[in-house]
């Protein structure tokens, strides 16, 4: 279960599932290293952040992030702080690796996903991410799935 934020006149939950595409939709999550350098670089700033990655999934062109106690940010810094980040330092470690797949300065595409969480269990925020990895239009129901 996702850990409630207290502060000295609040205390609450804000979680926040965000989805980033690289540039050109390309496939550069098939690469182990890329995935491996992506995921360690996305719990490096939440640790910077002070926030939590609850889960961390990747489709073959897109990353999916549960990010957790992430209330003193709004959904558009957080996705600014991670896809900053990730772009920057990817590009330093894994250049080589990441020639292939994109060319010129952008690692990802200029949009992004995200979808506020409420009060989650670690088996909710899996479901959360696959249901994204499937079929988005799809209406899954989170009782059938934990059935």
């Amino acid at each position: 279960m996702t850990e409630r934020t207290y502060s000295q006149h609040s205390i609450g939950e804000s979680n926040h599932h965000l989805q980033f595409t690289p540039k050109y939709r390309r496939c550069v999550f098939s690469d182990e290293e890329i995935r491996a350098t992506c995921e360690r670089l996305a719990y490096e700033k939440a640790e910077q952040l002070s926030t939590s990655i609850g889960a961390i999934n990747f489709g073959p062109d897109h990353m999916h992030i549960f990010v957790t106690n992430c209330r003193k940010y709004s959904v558009s810094q957080l996705v600014q702080y991670f896809k900053g980040y990730i772009a920057y330092h990817i590009r330093q470690t894994c250049a080589d690796r990441l020639r292939p797949y994109l060319w010129g300065d952008s690692f990802w595409s200029d949009g992004y996903f995200y979808e506020s969480v409420g009060r989650v269990t670690a088996e909710s925020a899996e479901f959360y991410i696959k249901r994204q990895q499937g079929k988005h239009w799809a209406n899954m129901d989170y009782d059938v799935y934990v059935s």
